[in-house]
């Protein structure tokens, strides 16, 4: 079943009819929902051009935890999103569209948990799952999560560790890309290769992987990754270089050049320009302290490498050979 994207902002809005708002419902209850998975994207980066950084609220939810000196603090760079469509638009903006005499008939509020911090975030959902989620990641979910579904969606990297629950799925939205577990513990990050592919991880349990165009399940000790058009075959991963960064690391095993730049600003949320005669596929080993400043691990990198680093301002570096 298909639907009509301005039907999904009707609805959202609260401007349907009954016999509308019905045909909406019976879509979102489909296990595949291309069109508003689509929609959210784009509205989740229409509005986080938007947001203010600054923005700080407390989140009830979340735990204060300290594991493997790896801090994790009880205080979010989180915005509590009033949602005026599905997809994110947040309470900050509709208090301004209120200053400016509008109005709005919400019908459904979503939250919007963004890390800006440099330590991992813990946080605790209604049913019991827990999530972790790594710096420079975000996490968007409705209000009425686990009323008759569980669903989040996911930019940058998080480990989930689901409750269980026969009666609802939970479901992780990365792009076109859905991953449906029951109970289980996985990892998903997608921004820590230069193809800009999503990985799904499982440690244990059993996942559903899924998008219009295929799905499949992944055995313990087993990932995949998809690039937005291919998916690969199910292989096993280094536990230790996938979860790393729940260990306060940084760790690189025989790691193309082009990916370790990727996944460094994946971490950092920095910007690496990397010139055109750099070799991207040099192979980088090696382990590094997740709170080490990128330059430093840019640097050691280098000596092996042969490439020169320069800093460009506070979040940018170029990478060059110093060769025309």
């Amino acid at each position: 079943m298909k639907i009509d994207k301005q039907l999904l902002e009707k609805y959202f809005k609260g401007d349907c009819t009954a016999a509308e708002a019905a045909q909406v419902a019976a879509y979102l209850d489909q296990s595949e929902t291309p069109e508003a998975d689509e929609w959210f994207q784009a509205m989740y980066e229409e509005v986080e051009k938007e947001i203010p950084q600054e923005t700080i609220l407390p989140v009830s939810q979340i735990i204060t935890k300290e594991k493997k000196g790896t801090p994790i603090y009880s205080r979010w760079y989180s915005i509590a999103a009033a949602v005026v469509m599905l997809l994110g638009v947040c309470t900050w903006l509709f208090q301004m569209r209120q200053r400016n005499g509008g109005k709005a008939n919400l019908a459904l509020t979503w939250d919007t948990l963004a890390n800006n911090d440099k330590s991992i975030k813990l946080m605790t959902m209604t049913d019991g799952s827990r999530v972790w989620l790594a710096p420079h990641s975000t996490v968007i979910y409705p209000n009425n999560y686990n009323d008759t579904s569980r669903e989040v969606w996911l930019k940058g990297e998080a480990f989930f560790e689901v409750a269980q629950d026969q009666t609802k799925s939970f479901s992780v939205h990365t792009g076109d890309l859905k991953t449906i577990a029951l109970g289980t513990s996985f990892n998903i990050s997608t921004g820590n290769y230069a193809d800009g592919s999503i990985q799904v991880s499982l440690i244990q349990g059993k996942v559903a992987v899924t998008s219009q165009s295929f799905s499949l399940i992944l055995k313990p000790g087993e990932m995949v990754r998809y690039d937005g058009t291919r998916l690969s075959q199910p292989v096993e991963f280094g536990i230790r270089e996938v979860m790393d960064w729940r260990n306060g690391k940084l760790i690189f095993d025989k790691t193309a050049l082009e990916d370790v730049f990727a996944k460094l600003q994946a971490r950092y949320g920095c910007k690496i320009v990397v010139g055109k005669n750099v070799a991207k596929s040099y192979k980088v080993s090696g382990v590094f302290r997740a709170g080490a400043p990128v330059q430093t691990i840019l640097e050691a990198i280098q000596y092996v490498h042969g490439f020169q680093v320069i800093k460009k301002d506070d979040n940018t570096y170029e990478i060059t050979t110093g060769k025309n």
